[in-house]
């Protein structure tokens, strides 16, 4: 994996707030700000996922479907067999 170089502008006050923390903890600014931004990312597509399933159940059909499909699983389901 290969790395690139940035360069951001963050307010003095993060700033700060960072170099202490980092400090204290003894790890890299940078490690941190790519698990800041790998975390904001994973939560940008999990959103836009939960989007595009929401999008698909907004079509009656699929709803309609889906709502047959859960009942034939609770239908076929012997609650003893699920894992809690």
């Amino acid at each position: 994996m290969g790395y690139s170089r940035i360069s951001v502008t963050i307010p003095d006050e993060m700033y700060n707030d960072m170099k202490e923390f980092t400090s204290r903890d003894k790890i890299k600014i940078s490690h941190l700000v790519a698990e800041a931004i790998g975390d904001k990312l994973r939560k940008i597509k999990e959103e836009k996922f939960v989007q595009q399933v929401n999008e698909v159940f907004k079509n009656p059909e699929a709803e309609k479907e889906q709502r047959l499909m859960a009942e034939a699983i609770v239908d076929n389901t012997d609650l003893e067999e699920l894992p809690w």
